[in-house]
């Protein structure tokens, strides 16, 4: 009996997983540095630069073999280094999101991560869980179980004290105590599954699309490379130097990074969230963030602090006598806020649940009530507990007083929950509960107080400045819900109730929802139902869940949300995302944030396929006047270096811009707007660095001179291109020229190894030769004024504003 009082010690928990391992079935997927190098090495990209070094070995000088393969080696590892953050980060998502299990440890109800429970460990099981292991029934309240996940079956199977629950099934009503016997592969659904896997973590649609449009990108790469030196070969150029220049050329314009930027900018992202609370369990929910139009969210613990107290019994005279009754309607092993509430007001006035609990009738979603029959000195006795509507239609006499009271409790923000009792006659133990609850003797009411978050009226009106919509939905009073949502800044001078919605139609629903903001009385069902109209609207829609039955409206959203402090195992699977903090403050945050991502996402590319343009008209346009190529094979090769880095690490870091609290409309990676910047960048590039090949050409300068222009200008030109790409609206001056640190260091990185090729014998080796500084000056100011226009343009752009402010 202590055992089960007392559950295991912190000390014996440890003990026991050292010795029985962790509770997993399937292995989470790995992710190591050197597998990681291993993958790289065998991409096609990298087998080309070996072919590349191959051929240089035997048709070019010795220093020059041994030049590409150091390349080679710093690129592979520049590769390795951003693949294996990104993933470092989405593998760390699942730990964080890890399902959880309620434990009885040092004689209180813990939460511990699923794969820490240990045989002898005593779970706590309520409607929602999920059974972390196989276990044996200590105690069962009308505990009923879906064993669908073993069986195929999906009809609840009721457990009585001393059978045993299986890991994988789900509680669907009633509560519980159970002693874990087995834990992960020992398990029934361990022994019944395939040998222990590795999961890959599924691609999202934007890395989808991103692998099917570098596929795509391929081709035009290959086209060019073979398309330029042939073009170069038949006007006269060397054969020997074309072949090599083509293969650099295939190396260094294929977009091989384009899924790598993909995977960086949102698995670093998402795990930057996670740390903060909002924890992405899938990786596309931190793609879709920031298309989010409506949050449709709880009120309870979401809106509200979730630090329920009780501050009023009616009628007040007879208090001890109410709660004694709120407190014989619960079992103690309820976690609910609600329940909490009453258990510590009725702890502080001494009262106790007297008698054992025979059943119990679990919180019904639709009936917003709850039963149980417990074994008094008296005799047998029904309490049903829940929304005073419905357990006033079955008073056994009328109770106007009672309605007014919780009218006016009601239109104060308090939830307000009514308690009734009736004595049970011998024999009528197991009469189904729909018959029991009639002509009940209703106590009284109990009103608990929820002050609304501070932070959330402020962030609901951050949300609708940015063009965001809050929907409230709540199983509370529709004066309760009003209340709350004036509090809070959410337009609430129409409520519409459950039972209002159960009676309209699909398209009724969808033209009521685009004007009102305030739902109460709702059941899940409902909630899916708003799920689905919104979303037929048009919509972008975020959605809060808990419950067991929330599923649908998780799964039904474009992003589901599941509390973590309250809400059940099933909704945290379910969801997308679990709000560690049940705060609406932190999804208004993960919007913003989501925001934040596209923005950086759609630089990055920006920039990245600018530098690939300008790369191709760097060659393809001298080709076609009859001039050298500008850069030399090996210079082709050194300058991947620092042409993918940018894009790839640098725009993961880049601030947020002020644009991301303004309104949007739905975005599209590719618009138009794209495609012309990736063109006007493309073609600035080009001219800051055609430009001055072309001056020293003229000026009689030799080619490997007239390369060196042109490899310094390249150099200046995608460094100062980048800077330019960190914002499209806002001029570099008000963002600040160094508020993005990754960037600044791999810029000073990339002026730093351009000092060492100029200014040192190393030059010799990627066939530069040293220049004068006003040689240098006339490259940088020429490359200045080719990239530096499109800040002209955004800071006459923000004239206006300026004045106007």
């Amino acid at each position: 009996m202590e055992h089960i009082e007392r559950g295991l010690t912190e000390a014996e928990a440890r003990g026991r997983l050292a010795i029985h391992g962790p509770n997993l079935i399937v292995k989470p997927r790995e992710v190591s540095f050197l597998g990681i190098v291993a993958e790289e090495i065998t991409e096609p990209m990298i087998l080309l630069l070996l072919f590349v070094g191959a051929v240089y070995s035997l048709w070019g000088k010795l220093e020059d073999a041994l030049t590409i393969f150091v390349v080679i080696i710093l690129l592979v590892l520049a590769e390795v280094w951003n693949e294996y953050r990104a993933k470092k980060a989405i593998a760390s998502l699942a730990k964080i999101a890890a399902p959880v299990a309620g434990v009885l440890r040092d004689g209180a109800i813990k939460e511990v991560k699923a794969e820490e429970v240990v045989p002898g460990d005593v779970l706590a099981l309520s409607q929602g869980t999920r059974v972390a292991a196989d276990a044996r029934l200590l105690v069962s309240y009308s505990l009923q179980v879906d064993e669908s996940a073993l069986t195929g079956e999906s009809f609840p199977v009721l457990k009585k004290e001393g059978e045993e629950v299986y890991a994988g099934t789900v509680v669907v009503s009633g509560e519980g105590l159970a002693e874990a016997v087995a834990t992960g592969r020992g398990t029934r659904l361990g022994r019944l599954s395939a040998a222990a896997r590795e999961i890959k973590p599924p691609k999202t649609p934007l890395q989808k699309a991103m692998k099917s449009l570098a596929k795509g990108l391929v081709f035009v790469a290959l086209f060019f490379s073979f398309l330029i030196p042939f073009l170069g070969y038949i006007r006269g150029q060397p054969l020997r130097e074309m072949v090599l220049t083509g293969l650099a050329l295939a190396f260094s314009i294929i977009p091989e990074e384009l899924p790598i930027i993909i995977t960086m900018v949102l698995g670093l992202g998402a795990y930057q969230l996670s740390r903060e609370g909002f924890l992405v369990k899938k990786l596309k929910a931190a793609e879709v963030l920031g298309d989010a139009t409506v949050i449709l969210t709880d009120k309870t613990g979401t809106i509200t602090e979730n630090r329920m107290r009780v501050v009023w019994a009616y009628p007040p005279d007879k208090e001890k006598e109410v709660l004694s009754a709120a407190m014989a309607s619960m079992t103690g092993l309820s976690r609910s806020p609600t329940d909490m509430a009453i258990m510590e007001k009725a702890r502080d006035m001494g009262i106790r649940a007297e008698g054992a609990v025979l059943r119990e009738r679990s919180f019904d979603a639709t009936k917003k009530t709850r039963a149980l029959i417990r074994r008094l000195d008296s005799g047998n006795e029904l309490f049903v507990t829940g929304a005073p509507e419905r357990v006033l239609k079955s008073s056994l006499e009328p109770r106007p007083d009672i309605e007014r009271a919780m009218l006016e409790e009601a239109s104060k923000g308090r939830r307000v929950v009514a308690v009734a009792r009736k004595a049970v006659l011998e024999g009528q133990e197991e009469m189904p509960f729909d018959e029991l609850e009639r002509d009940v003797d209703v106590a009284g009411i109990v009103a608990i107080e929820d002050p609304p978050r501070n932070g959330v009226k402020e962030t609901i009106k951050r949300a609708r400045d940015a063009g965001v919509r809050t929907i409230m939905v709540t199983g509370d009073h529709p004066l309760t819900a009003a209340y709350i949502a004036g509090e809070v800044g959410i337009p609430g001078e129409r409520v519409i109730t459950g039972a209002e919605l159960a009676s309209m139609s699909d398209d009724g629903l969808r033209r009521e929802v685009e004007r009102v903001s305030v739902f109460a009385r709702v059941t899940p069902e409902d909630k899916y139902r708003l799920v689905k109209a919104m979303r037929e609207n048009g919509e972008v829609v975020a959605v809060t869940g808990d419950g067991i039955n929330d599923t649908l409206a998780l799964k039904a959203a474009d992003i589901g949300i599941a509390m973590g402090i309250r809400g059940t195992d099933v909704a945290r699977e379910a969801a997308d995302v679990v709000l560690a903090d049940d705060n609406f403050v932190t999804i208004g945050h993960g919007i913003f944030q989501g925001r934040k991502f596209f923005d950086n996402l759609k630089k990055g590319l920006k920039y990245y396929l600018s530098v690939k343009t300008a790369l191709i008209l760097v060659f393809l346009v001298p080709v076609l006047l009859g001039l050298p190529l500008p850069l030399a094979p090996i210079q082709i090769i050194l300058l991947e270096l620092f042409m993918d880095l940018a894009a790839s690490a640098g725009f993961v870091a880049e601030p947020a811009e002020r644009s991301i609290y303004e309104p949007i409309t739905k975005k599209k990676l590719f618009d138009r707007g794209m495609l012309a910047g990736i063109g006007l960048s493309g073609l600035s590039l080009f001219a800051a660095v055609f430009g001055p090949y072309y001056y020293a050409l003229s000026r009689g300068l030799p080619l490997e001179g007239a390369r060196t222009f042109a490899f310094t200008a390249w150099i200046m030109g995608h460094i100062f291109l980048a800077f330019v790409s960190r914002s499209e609206r806002e001029p570099l001056i008000s963002l600040g020229p160094f508020t993005n640190v990754a960037m600044d260091v791999w810029a000073a990185a990339a002026f730093a190894f351009l000092f060492l090729i100029l200014a040192t014998p190393l030059g010799a080796l990627v066939k530069a030769t040293p220049l004068t500084a006003s040689q240098i000056f006339l490259i940088a100011c020429i490359a200045l004024v080719a990239t530096l226009w499109q800040e002209a343009i955004k800071m006459l752009k923000n004239i206006p504003k300026t004045e106007k402010a």
